[in-house]
């Protein structure tokens, strides 16, 4: 089984992936791991997009089962089949304040004014809010949805903001039943 999920910075692809993962025993594969060089501060440079197609690739050849999180939408990649795409459509509010706790958890003062993340916190947070405004071929909301819908077998959405236990158990349970190609997981959670 070969699943994508993808969707807005902090909209918790990354996490469901990995519980899912965990849950299924299969591998985890994240894009930022081919997208970005591993540096400190980190996200200071891309592998380019030669590079990242090629460790793509030869990464999802490992296993004929995995789990790929984030947005490989412009990428240009020759894919395998992709069983299942999932998109986390989790509300702009929500998403933000996620990535707000994950960057000063991460990172703590270093993105406080005067740290050495500060103006990279910064420009990111600010382009993780147009995710849903944006338009062309940068990142946005229509393309990774298009690009699941396009190249994936089954296409599941997710429209709320519940726990990472209750919407991976929802996905888990879409998987061991697919029913249609076309499979939308909609309502409202807490937030």
């Amino acid at each position: 089984m070969c699943v994508l999920i993808s969707g807005g910075p902090g909209s918790g692809c990354t996490s469901t992936a990995k519980l899912l993962g965990d849950r299924l025993g299969i591998p985890v594969l994240d894009s930022d791991s081919f997208f970005h060089k591993p540096t400190n501060p980190p996200f200071q440079e891309q592998y380019s997009p030669v590079e990242r197609r090629r460790l793509l690739s030869e990464a999802l050849a490992q296993s004929s089962d995995w789990i790929l999180s984030g947005s490989i939408a412009t990428w240009d990649v020759d894919l395998p089949t992709i069983h299942f795409g999932v998109f986390m459509d989790i509300p702009k509010k929500v998403r933000m304040r996620r990535l707000e706790l994950r960057e000063r958890e991460r990172f703590g003062d270093r993105i406080d004014v005067g740290g050495d993340m500060h103006t990279e916190k910064t420009l990111f947070m600010e382009w993780a809010l147009a995710y849903e405004d944006r338009s062309g071929r940068t990142r946005n909301r229509v393309m990774d949805r298009d690009f699941l819908i396009g190249h994936c077998d089954h296409f599941i959405e997710v429209r709320h903001s519940q726990s990472l236990e209750e919407i991976t158990s929802k996905i888990q349970s879409i998987l061991a039943n697919p029913t249609k190609r076309r499979t939308s997981s909609g309502g409202s959670g807490p937030e």
